[in-house]
């Protein structure tokens, strides 16, 4: 094995890279909204396919990794705490590309993508190489918990390439075909091959002429600018499941990028994000609410109005003694379980409410509660009774 350090050996640099936050023009107390809202903006700017400025793709490969740290709660938690080492030490950039498709935003083939990306970390992918389909596309939706909970149809923009009409793909002008590159013969990648200690070391960079796609392209499509692909708008309804929570995936097959090798499309993966609830907490299929009652309805007991969620009217009964932080469940008053029938629980959490303000019969009512129960204790106690 060649020491990292030593020559043919990728040694990852972090010590020029700028800081995540300052990249994306966000405080380090930036929500993830404002930093999705932030990547959005500067990559419409800086996106190769739009901007040709020379430096475009420079500040795009820069963005673009700063977002896919700083939208992970994992990645953004172990760069606020070791910085670009740290990041740099657990991820590759292949982990990058599979965590987060940089295509929910703009429809990015793979291909192109890895490209851009592939030596952030001091790796590359081959481009294409062992693509069975397209790349899967990611789509984040906001649901209240409400919505959550009735699920139903949900209208969504995205944008996503698609091929080319004019040159069914190819990247060529009509009438003429894309040619083997003739640095690379083709493969998309050059090798350096160096002797070191009696020790055969091979380098494979990507071939400087193609951009590692192994074809070169003398007469551009009009159309595509030779890219063979288009980026267009696309309105899609989605079926969001009752129940439906953070975490779970809702797949739309064939809605994805489509496969630069001719292979089938990928995937559109929908994933919902739950607000936080003003009145409930969610805890799987269960909800929870809290419900203030006074000392009195406590002690004695009675039945209490509770709205459920959606503005339900629903009885509960407080028993009588229940004490602060009892829970009491109304069965089937939950969240729709995913796929199957039924629902989960409503639990209501009983908080016992010590008046802050009292009258002056309040106070004499509360005096004699007090001596009563002093009586009390002591005749359980066993002693003489005052």
């Amino acid at each position: 094995m060649n020491p990292a350090g030593e020559e043919g050996s990728p040694v990852p640099t972090t010590e020029s890279k700028r800081d995540y936050y300052e990249v994306l023009g966000v405080d380090r107390t930036a929500t993830r909204d404002q930093i999705k809202h932030a990547y959005r903006q500067l990559a419409l700017q800086c996106h190769p396919d739009k901007n040709k400025d020379p430096g475009a793709t420079a500040k795009f490969r820069e963005m673009a990794e700063a977002y896919a740290v700083l939208s992970d709660d994992t990645k953004r938690k172990e760069y606020d705490t070791t910085g670009h080492a740290g990041v740099s030490e657990r991820w590759s950039s292949e982990d990058l590309m599979r965590d987060f498709q940089f295509g929910d935003f703009f429809g990015a083939r793979f291909g192109d993508l890895s490209g851009m990306f592939g030596d952030l970390f001091g790796r590359r992918m081959r481009p294409g190489a062992g693509s069975a389909r397209g790349v899967d596309l990611r789509y984040d939706v906001e649901l209240t918990l409400e919505e959550a909970a009735h699920g139903g149809e949900r209208e969504i923009y995205l944008t996503r390439s698609e091929k080319c009409v004019d040159c069914d793909g190819s990247g060529a002008k009509a009438g003429t075909k894309p040619l083997a590159c003739p640095d690379c013969r083709g493969t998309g990648q050059k090798q350096d091959v160096k002797m070191r200690k009696d020790v055969r070391l091979v380098t494979l960079t990507t071939c400087a002429r193609c951009q590692g796609r192994g074809q070169i392209i003398e007469s551009p499509c009009p159309l595509c600018q030779g890219g063979g692909y288009r980026f267009l708008p696309h309105t899609l309804k989605v079926k969001i499941p009752p129940g439906v929570d953070d975490g779970m995936v809702v797949r739309l097959p064939g809605q994805g990028e489509a496969n630069a090798n001719g292979g089938p499309p990928g995937d559109l993966l929908i994933r919902p994000h739950i607000r936080r609830h003003p009145t409930f907490e969610r805890h799987g299929d269960d909800l929870y609410t809290v419900h203030s009652v006074t000392f009195p309805d406590a002690a004695l007991g009675r039945k209490l109005c509770v709205a459920g969620l959606g503005g339900e009217a629903l009885q509960v009964t407080i028993p009588p003694g229940t004490q602060s932080g009892a829970t009491l469940r109304l069965k089937g008053k939950g969240m729709p379980r995913v796929g199957i029938k039924g629902k989960g629980d409503l639990f209501v959490v009983v908080e016992v409410r010590t008046p802050t303000d009292v009258s002056d019969r309040e106070r004499a009512l509360l005096l004699e509660l007090a001596k009563l129960q002093s009586r009390e204790d002591v005749r359980k106690s066993g002693s003489p009774v005052p």
